[in-house]
């Protein structure tokens, strides 16, 4: 597999105007998530969420550490053709991360008793892809929060001076949105929306006995 090329710099001075220029991207990027998707960065829409995955999975493809390996089975092993010698074997799989995400999620599961070493090997694109996704994502939403404060700078300073029953009732309203959410999905069984109102009057309750 090839080593990512090195970055080099004619001086402290010219690494630190890329350090500057590659900042100014960033925010650059962090500001048109927020004027383009829904919720940013504190929600996202699955279709928005889909489309962001298919440009990271794309930059991922270009990167050596992501780069397709071919294998050729020789007697039911996979093998990287790299680390084979003499005539290759008729049967080749090249594993890329476009092949690793063309499956469909009943395709990937069939091919876990089917074809153990193939999804084993198909597993592991997927899951370290899926991580760099992530990052790019966190990466993403801290950028985007940053301008938020650059474009609503009393907002922090609101934060700082609220008082804590303020605090307090703004926790709780976010917590009765998330569960009523969570409990609309069907797939949290923790949140019951029921309970967590029973669970706030009882606490507020206790708040006003022990003033």
């Amino acid at each position: 597999m090839s080593k990512e090329k090195a970055v080099t710099f004619k001086s402290i001075s010219d690494f630190g105007y890329n350090v500057a220029k590659r900042a100014d991207a960033v925010r650059g990027d962090g500001a048109w998530a927020l004027d383009h998707l829904k919720g940013f960065p504190d929600e996202i829409l699955s279709e928005d969420r889909a489309e962001l995955n298919e440009g990271f999975r794309k930059r991922a493809s270009e990167l050596p550490k992501y780069e397709a390996v071919e294998y050729g089975v020789v007697d039911g092993n996979y093998i990287p053709v790299s680390q084979l010698s003499g005539d290759l074997p008729m049967e080749r799989y090249i594993v890329s991360v476009a092949s690793a995400f063309s499956y469909t999620q009943q395709q990937f599961g069939a091919m876990k008793s089917e074809n153990p070493q193939l999804y084993l090997i198909v597993q592991d694109v997927r899951n370290r892809v899926n991580k760099y996704c992530s990052n790019c994502l966190s990466d993403l939403k801290a950028a985007a929060r940053k301008v938020l404060k650059e474009r609503n700078p009393e907002t922090s300073t609101r934060a700082a001076t609220k008082s804590f029953a303020e605090f307090v009732e703004s926790t709780l309203d976010t917590m009765k949105q998330r569960c009523k959410t969570a409990e609309a999905r069907g797939n949290d069984p923790t949140a019951n929306l029921k309970a967590l109102d029973a669970a706030i009057i009882a606490f507020k309750v206790k708040m006003e006995t022990v003033k």
